[in-house]
């Protein structure tokens, strides 16, 4: 760009997959906890190459520290040659890890619940988050008419140009970027009429995504992230209700 020094700054860019490694050391016990030796370490090397050698399907990855668990989908990319300590009867490998969807989550999803026309409220089931989360579960009960919800962090809102009575749910999959209109309590688009055709998205990126929640820093506590979102809507009532369902993402 003429008059201007450096690169161009781009923000808004996607997360690239991550990769780290995992060591193992395999020991001689057997399943009951004993001291199988050598020939039992070696079925207990079997067992583990052929869990590493899953290639039809991702892998879910577990981690926990205390109550703290993450989880995520992973494949595993490449595996050492085994280091065998025969007179100890243990082996060490390494096999390096990618988790292609570049985040960690929490390993139960939570749902909750906001007012269906309000700005900037904190989505208090997903605080904590260091990741955007991009597959969440929206659902609004009416009476509304024209409801929408806003990401307060990336400006990004999803629409429904059109109406709900009372009962009438619209559902919203941000994941799939489908919808649908339920009369029953429930969270299935399956379970209603597809209205994907009637969502508007506007704000960044929102000719290919649909809303990402996106965690900021809260009263500038590097400890306290909060998600915020605003809701939009119009011939309101008491009954009138908006919820997120959706687990909680991690860098």
């Amino acid at each position: 760009m003429p008059g201007r020094h450096g690169d161009i700054p781009v923000v808004g860019l996607d997360l690239e997959a991550t990769t780290f490694g995992l060591m193992f050391k395999v020991t001689s016990a057997t399943p009951a906890g004993a001291d199988g030796g050598y020939e039992q370490m070696e079925r207990n090397l079997e067992a583990l190459t052929a869990l590493l050698g899953t290639r039809h399907r991702l892998m879910k990855l577990r981690y926990q520290a205390g109550s703290l668990v993450r989880v995520a989908d992973v494949t595993i990319t490449a595996t050492s040659e085994p280091e065998v300590n025969t007179g100890a009867a243990t082996t060490r490998l390494t096999a390096v890890v990618e988790v292609p969807g570049a985040l960690w989550r929490d390993e139960i999803e939570s749902t909750w619940l906001g007012a269906p026309n309000q700005l900037a409220q904190a989505v208090t089931t997903l605080a904590g988050s260091t990741g955007p989360i991009v597959d969440a579960l929206v659902r609004f009960t009416g009476p509304a008419v024209q409801p929408s919800i806003g990401d307060v962090a990336t400006g990004g809102w999803v629409l429904h140009a059109g109406g709900l009575l009372t009962g009438e749910r619209l559902l919203i999959d941000c994941g799939r970027m489908q919808a649908a209109k339920v009369t029953t309590d429930t969270w299935d688009l399956a379970a209603g009429m597809d209205i994907t055709g009637q969502i508007d998205t506007i704000g960044p990126g929102s000719q290919y995504r649909w809303l990402h929640l996106t965690p900021a820093l809260a009263v500038s506590d590097p400890f306290s992230r909060a998600v915020l979102i605003s809701t939009s809507a119009t011939s309101t009532t008491i009954a009138s209700q908006v919820e997120i369902r959706a687990k909680r993402a991690y860098l």
